[in-house]
């Protein structure tokens, strides 16, 4: 059940990545911290050979890399997060749309 459920986190992840990709990005930020600038791949490439070198103390001597890390890592949760939303934002309206046809026959009380 476990797997099970870890498989769905993940597949749900890229998902929610790829839905962001469609979606228009929001003005406001929801996010606490300010990038500078946008992780090129290659800068990506780099940082993810630099850490297949050296996992034992990647942090301590490879700041560079690790921020890049961290900033690419950063970014993508944030599409998770821009997609999770939209898809929760569908899901909403059309349950919402089936909630209100209902039969004549039904009156609320």
């Amino acid at each position: 059940m476990i797997r099970f459920l870890i498989k769905l986190l993940f597949f749900l992840f890229f998902v929610f990545v790829i839905i962001s990709f469609f979606i228009a990005k929001p003005s406001s930020n929801h996010s606490s911290t300010q990038r500078n600038s946008e992780t090129k791949t290659s800068d990506v490439i780099i940082a993810f050979k630099d850490a297949l070198n050296d996992l034992g103390k990647f942090c301590d001597r490879n700041i560079k890399a690790c921020e890049v890390g961290k900033s690419f890592l950063s970014s993508l949760s944030e599409r998770a997060w821009y997609g999770a939303r939209a898809a929760y934002e569908y899901w909403g309206r059309i349950l919402d749309n089936k909630n209100m046809v209902a039969s004549p026959d039904v009156i609320p009380k």
